[in-house]
């Protein structure tokens, strides 16, 4: 499985879109090895993961990218934001200087323009072309579910829309968007498309925008509904529950068991009012004909996939995302409640790419070390960590970032962390200050724990 995630730049003071996405590729690039893709405007940029086999990589790998791709926006005056749509300033953005963005801009015109949307798209892996179908088939109902949960873009223009999810109804003025019809075979799908890129509504494969499709080039089903998540809790919660829905529908295809054809009309409303409200909100059940809260649908979801999520090891995953849903809500719930408490400064350091990767605190241990670490004091940082997971700590942050000088022996102790951490499926990180980090580079251990370089020098701003 794969997560790719799309991020807004922003001037770091007003939060308005600025134009700096060149610049930011290339400051993640050349400063911190890491290669972004451009999206459709100048003020967006897109995370890929590498190909994981565990929701646990995933988590690791989005923490490595959000923490860069952070990085990268201060290096280049700007700021990169995990939000669904931009909650401040004008819509209109600058089309990227590409062959197929230009191609687009002509043909849609203000529709292209308009399109400074954020969204994370999660693959998992298929057997085949055909599966993939029928995959696709098995996870339209639970689209909406999808959409509610990872609900993050409440505002727009600087004001509240009244919908958690703005980024949707934007992605819906697309003529190809939203739930996809139902697909008897491959071949239906395929021929469903040609007539689209006949009739020029998709100018190619990747212009077909439903919330699910087969991959147009991996052999992946590819789950886009979402809004870019606002943790990278969230974010891993729907990974998980992506990789578990498809992995059971592979194996009712496998067993000749067809889904359930809910009309595409159906799923449009179930949709619409999904992403109206968000967590707090009842949607249709399309199974169950029944109006219930979208949190008793997560419930009742979670509960379905249970043996597939423990199989595939997520299942304490799962439980610690749901955790943070009902302590902090959905990221349009967190969004209005910062903006109501600290207005645009508050909202803004909310949405940062780097801060969101962290739980709110509750939780969260924090272990500071300052000074020297070495042999005479590497058991305690060691002795200090498995304290707080022995008390029940749901993640343990190592701050490093006052440390002058650690040594082989601090190493060691953060490897027995990292081994104590998997084994008791407690996420560990660690932020370091630039002397720290050039030996966790060096000893290639910032591969194996999520990092935050604490920066030696302030970093310029937008002006």
């Amino acid at each position: 499985m794969g997560v790719e995630e799309e991020f807004l730049l922003v001037d770091p003071v007003t939060g308005v879109a600025v134009n700096r996405a060149g610049d930011v590729v290339a400051a993640a690039r050349d400063l911190f090895g890491l290669e972004l893709d451009h999206e459709l405007t100048g003020s967006q940029v897109e995370t890929n993961t590498a190909v994981c086999t565990d929701v646990e990589q995933v988590r690791r790998e989005l923490l490595r990218t959000r923490s860069v791709v952070a990085r990268a926006a201060r290096a280049a005056g700007c700021r990169a934001i995990a939000v669904g749509a931009p909650p401040l300033g004008d819509m209109t953005g600058v089309i990227t200087d590409d062959l197929r963005y230009r191609r687009i801009a002509r043909a849609f015109g203000a529709l292209a323009e308009q399109q400074l949307i954020c969204g994370c798209h999660v693959h998992v892996a298929v057997p085949d072309r055909e599966t993939a179908v029928q995959v696709c088939n098995h996870l339209r109902p639970w689209l909406p579910l999808l959409g509610a949960i990872t609900a993050n873009s409440p505002f727009s223009r600087g004001a509240d829309t009244g919908f958690a999810s703005w980024r949707q109804m934007v992605w819906s003025r697309w003529p190809v968007s939203g739930p996809p019809p139902y697909f008897t075979s491959w071949q239906h799908y395929q021929a469903v498309s040609d007539t689209l890129l006949d009739a020029e509504t998709a100018l190619d494969q990747g212009m077909i925008y439903w919330d699910v499709r087969p991959s147009a080039h991996l052999p992946t089903v590819e789950v886009r509904v979402a809004d870019v998540a606002a943790s990278v809790d969230d974010a891993v919660l729907l990974a998980a529950l992506a990789r578990a829905l498809a992995t059971k529908a592979v194996a009712e295809v496998e067993r000749g068991v067809l889904a359930v054809p809910v009309p595409v009309e159906t799923l449009r409303q179930v949709s619409w009012r999904a992403a109206k409200d968000g967590l707090t909100g009842s949607t249709l059940d399309v199974l169950s004909g029944r109006l219930l809260p979208v949190r008793q649908q997560l419930n009742a979801l979670v509960r379905e996939l249970t043996p597939v999520l423990d199989a595939n090891g997520d299942l304490a995953l799962v439980e610690h995302g749901l955790r943070v849903l009902d302590r902090d809500g959905c990221g349009a719930d967190r969004q209005r409640r910062a903006f109501r408490e600290g207005g645009t400064k508050d909202l803004l350091t909310l949405l940062d790419a780097d801060a969101a990767q962290r739980p709110s605190g509750h939780g969260m241990a924090v272990v500071r070390m300052a000074g020297d670490v070495d042999l005479s004091n590497s058991d305690e940082l060691e002795r200090r960590c498995a304290e707080a997971m022995d008390a029940g700590a749901e993640e343990v942050v190592i701050d490093l970032s006052e440390v002058a000088y650690f040594g082989s022996s601090g190493i060691t102790a953060l490897d027995r962390i990292r081994a104590q951490g998997i084994e008791r499926r407690v996420p560990i990180s660690v932020t370091a200050s630039a002397t720290v980090a050039r030996v966790l580079n060096a000893t290639a251990m910032d591969n194996l724990l999520p990092l935050r370089e604490q920066p030696e020098a302030p970093l310029p701003t937008a002006g």
